[in-house]
């Protein structure tokens, strides 16, 4: 995984279809739980069970994704062929490992089709339920970019390689702020 900050480095040095060959044709952008986090909530480490989740941060979840992007980490994923799907779960051999309590060890199936262009998820039976956008979904739903998914409490910002690229190939939103002083 890569942070955002990493990833802009090279957004920046890289033109657009090699970024894309570099990171595949999406890319799931999130805040990467903590240790820390996890103790403070009082959740079990390395739990093999899965927790239930709390309303409040399912809610809150997808609004953190929003406002702290500099802070964001990107997942990096296997490469894609052109039908292709990547599980989503708590397990070590999962696509795309989870660490979060509130996600399943199986929680999801992300499917890409390259001759469409199109990206589904389909919830696998999940304890806490797979959401795009806070709606849950119960069958294979369309992604479109800039749709939050959710795991649980744990939220995923869907984008393009291309949005991606051209959101890190400009300057962060507090360089853009500039800075005065007296």
């Amino acid at each position: 995984m890569l942070t955002v900050a990493e990833m802009r480095s090279l957004a920046r040095q890289l033109p657009l279809q090699k970024f894309i060959e570099q990171l595949g044709p999406f890319a799931l952008v999130h805040q990467q739980p903590t240790l820390e986090q996890a103790q403070a909530a009082g959740l079990p480490v390395n739990a093999f069970t899965t927790c239930v989740s709390e309303a409040e941060s399912v809610a809150a979840g997808p609004v953190a994704l929003l406002f702290a992007f500099e802070a964001l980490t990107v997942s990096t994923l296997p490469p894609l062929c052109e039908r292709d799907a990547l599980v989503v779960g708590r397990q070590p051999d999962s696509d795309l490992v989870v660490e979060e309590l509130s996600a399943s060890k199986r929680h999801a199936v992300i499917r890409w089709d390259q001759a469409s262009r199109r990206c589904t998820v389909e919830d696998l039976g999940s304890s806490n339920g797979t959401f795009v956008n806070g709606r849950r979904v119960r069958a294979e739903t369309p992604l479109n970019d800039g749709d939050i998914i959710g795991f649980g409490e744990a939220h995923y910002w869907f984008l393009l390689a291309a949005t991606l690229h051209a959101r890190l190939s400009t300057a962060p939103q507090s360089d853009l702020l500039g800075s005065r002083s007296g």
